[in-house]
């Protein structure tokens, strides 16, 4: 995603076909993927019946709310799903879906700036997959956090290597956003767009409004990166057709678009304009390279953009979350 940053490439998410347990499992399911501050708080408010519960569904159900917690960056809540999911009242009915679960936390990893822990549980998860399209799921997500760790080369090549015959639409749509952000990074425009454009119909045709929206938000910065202000304003709308799609860190990262579009022909910027575009401080880490990206056009001070990308707080994860499932951890 961008990954975008909400653009998560999340594996195996079924149809139950067990009783329900008093979970509101068809709820959280929807919720999760089109508004997952609102799955977060359909869990707050059934948290007993989430406690109580020990089937199948209790397991499928957390497995939805660590997704939803991912894509709202509530990193206390995956936390505290991981654990759950590993626990002696659920494990039996995680069992067969580990690789699932491992895959969503190395997400959030990613996600939270830990790229070194993303690569571990990535490549634990490998070792659970049986299929093409789980093994596929899982380069894609590999090849994303080499290239945001400026390693598009080795990026590149495991996107190469995937066979995208027979892979279903939801790992498809990660798949062209992944070769999207590589060929935007190779400055290869045209071909970001179109890759951008497939994904969206793939997150379409599986019911993923929130990431097809998402997706035009990369489309945007390939518009800005050829200086296409015509194509920019008419993409424009579709990346708020839904506001209560749009993520905070999404509607932010847009603001600071429409800043860098109003600004795009100007040969010279003041001062005033260019602290506005290197005002970044609440941009999600996600997002930064193509921030890096346009600010190149206005030779904004890289010193101040670069150190965003480097996490040098306290890790927000501990490590190793998945210990239960991988060896060595």
């Amino acid at each position: 995603m961008m990954t975008f940053p909400s653009m998560l490439l999340s594996w195996g998410m079924a149809l139950s076909t067990t009783a329900s347990c008093n979970v509101p499992i068809e709820l959280l399911k929807s919720q999760a993927f089109n508004q997952p501050q609102q799955a977060v708080q359909t869990y707050l408010s059934n948290q007993g019946s989430f406690q109580r519960a020990t089937c199948a569904d209790a397991a499928l159900a957390y497995r939805y709310l660590l997704m939803a917690a991912t894509r709202v960056q509530d990193w206390k809540l995956v936390a505290e799903v991981a654990q759950i999911l590993q626990s002696g009242r659920l494990s039996p009915h995680v069992a067969g879906k580990e690789l699932n679960v491992i895959n969503n936390l190395g997400v959030a990893y990613r996600k939270v700036g830990q790229p070194e822990d993303a690569l571990t549980h990535y490549r634990c998860a490998l070792t659970y997959a049986n299929s093409h399209d789980e093994r596929a799921l899982i380069k894609i997500n590999i090849a994303i956090v080499h290239r945001n760790a400026d390693q598009p080369a080795i990026g590149f090549r495991l996107l190469q290597g995937i066979e995208e015959k027979y892979l279903p639409s939801i790992i498809l749509a990660g798949l062209h956003v992944a070769k999207g952000n590589t060929a935007l990074q190779l400055k290869r425009y045209d071909e970001a767009h179109r890759a951008y454009q497939q994904a969206r119909e793939h997150y379409l045709l599986v019911g993923d409004k929130r990431n097809a929206q998402a997706v035009v938000a990369n489309m945007l910065v390939v518009a800005l990166a050829k200086n296409d202000t015509q194509a920019y304003d008419q993409l424009r709308t579709l990346s708020t057709l839904d506001i209560d799609m749009l993520t905070d860190h999404g509607g932010r990262f847009i603001q600071w678009l429409d800043t860098f579009r109003s600004y795009s022909s100007a040969n010279n910027l003041n001062q005033l304009q260019r602290q506005q575009l290197q005002d970044i401080e609440t941009i999600a880490a996600d997002y930064i390279e193509f921030v890096m990206l346009l600010s190149a056009r206005f030779s904004l001070n890289q010193a101040v953009v670069r150190p965003a990308r480097i996490n040098t707080k306290q890790p927000l994860l501990s490590s190793a979350l998945a210990r239960r499932w991988c060896k060595g951890m």
